[in-house]
């Protein structure tokens, strides 16, 4: 684990991503912006795999008369439509972004096309998703 952490920590200095690295929970933090919104870019590691999520939005943050059940379609349909773009909910309610890249795989080109992807989606999400929420949720605090 500890090789993978330093390797991701070497990409992103690459790539030019500010971020904090939080010793205690293994877990590299990057505040990425947005639209004029700072969302926190998660790079998290196992024995087996690294794992870079963005929360976008916790459903609870969502208007009550959202019809969830479109959403959650259209957010399942997004994800086999859009390259390296895939959108899950945590056990906690929250909506992210999030890409996965094994340790025997991870490589400077594969984590950077896998951490865009994030960006990407958490872009995507608000151009083209948000414009479909019901009024109330527009401009609302929908984001961290």
């Amino acid at each position: 684990m500890e090789e993978a952490i330093e390797k991701v920590k070497g990409f992103l200095d690459k790539m030019g991503v500010k971020y904090v690295y939080d010793e205690e929970n293994k877990v590299i933090i990057a505040p990425y912006k947005i639209h004029e919104r700072e969302f926190l870019v998660f790079v998290l590691f196992s024995d087996n795999w690294v794992t870079t999520a963005a929360r976008i939005v916790n459903l609870s943050e969502l208007p009550p008369n959202l019809d969830k059940e479109r959403f959650f379609a259209r957010l399942l349909t997004e994800t086999f439509y859009l390259s390296e773009v895939t959108y899950g909910l945590t056990k906690n309610g929250d909506v992210v972004a999030h890409a996965e890249t094994h340790v025997d795989a991870l490589d400077y080109e594969n984590f950077r096309v896998e951490f865009h992807s994030v960006v990407a989606g958490i872009a995507y999400f608000i151009e083209n998703i948000e414009p479909e929420l019901p009024a109330e949720a527009k401009g609302g605090p929908l984001y961290v």
